[in-house]
Order: structure tokens, then sequence, then C-alpha cells
């Protein structure tokens, strides 16, 4: 399920996304912390920013990899404080990342995605 979920979000279809891993969570009370990871992408894919904040921050997920789409969906919802801070957050652990190699190394499908994904980075501070 989580991979399904992971490949609809590349393609642009956050709504089909979120409900594959709904399905998950039902299927499996006790899902690995990675679905929540999924969810939270495929909620900011379909540009539920409020609802991907609240869960990317679930304790469940909230690490260094959550913090990239999290700093991205606090960015897009004008909270650019906490957006920059999750970007710290995750730059300290990731010096090396830069937005362009980030996204040249995802699978993207849809472009609308992939520049919603870099719009919401950019606002959040990361480097290009």
């Amino acid at each position: 399920m989580g991979k399904l979920a992971d490949l609809k979000s590349y393609e642009g279809c956050g709504v089909e996304a979120i409900a594959c891993v709904e399905k998950a969570f039902r299927l499996n009370p006790h899902p690995q912390s990675y679905y929540f990871w999924v969810l939270g992408f495929g909620q900011y894919i379909a540009g539920q920013y409020e609802a991907a904040v609240k869960t990317l921050r679930n304790e469940a997920t909230y690490q260094t990899g959550s913090r990239l789409a999290l700093a991205a969906a606090l960015a897009q919802l004008g909270r650019l404080d906490e957006a920059h801070e999750e970007a710290k957050l995750y730059l300290a652990s990731n010096p090396g990342f830069s937005i362009s190699h980030s996204i040249e190394n995802q699978p993207f499908r849809n472009m609308m995605a992939r520049d919603r994904t870099v719009e919401g980075l950019r606002k959040a501070g990361f480097p290009e």
C-alpha cells in the first residue's frame, strides 16, 4: 500500500494516495512510521496543507525525512518561521541537500506536483 500511495503522489494523484494509505491504516492498525510520511506527502500533493502538517508532526513519523515535506507544507500555509526552522533542522542532518538535486532524483510524473513541491521547498528556505 505504501509504495502504491507513494507512486500516486508522484503522479499528482494526492487524493488517491490518501485513499491508499487510509486503507492501509484500516488493514493494519499499527502501521510503520513510513505510512504517516506517505500520507503526509499525499496530503501535501492534494493541497491539504493543514492535514499534512498534522500528519507529518505525528510522533510516529516526525523525524529528519518527514521534515522536508513538513517544511514545504508549513511554507505553503504562510507559516514561514516554522517552515524555516524545520528546514534548518533538516539541513543540519543533510548539509549537502539542494532542491535541484532532490527533485532530479524523485520519480515525479506530474509537473504540477513537482512544481508545487519545488515552490514549497523554496518558500521554506531550502537551497537551490
